[in-house]
């Protein structure tokens, strides 16, 4: 019965972590979709007046955020 205990405890933490890792049944290693990657690597280069105009709108709306007047702090009230 302990061994039955053991072997059913090793599937239930074991089981998740397949799941995560194999891409389910039949997969190896990061299966899935995704894998970390951009879907076409060719797309990344393909426009590079697209790219630099999303550069310069990301540079001009920080520009836009205000400096902070004091420095925050999330707990303040806690000590």
């Amino acid at each position: 019965m302990r061994v039955f205990a053991a072997v059913l405890a090793l599937v239930l933490v074991v089981g998740p972590v397949y799941a995560q890792n194999a891409g389910g049944l039949g997969g190896g290693g990061m299966g899935g979709k995704g894998g970390g990657k951009g879907q076409n690597p060719g797309q990344q280069k393909a426009d590079p007046q697209k790219q630099k105009a999303a550069e310069e709108a990301y540079k001009a709306g920080l520009k836009r955020i205000p400096d902070a007047k004091e420095k925050f702090d999330p707990w303040k009230n806690a000590r």
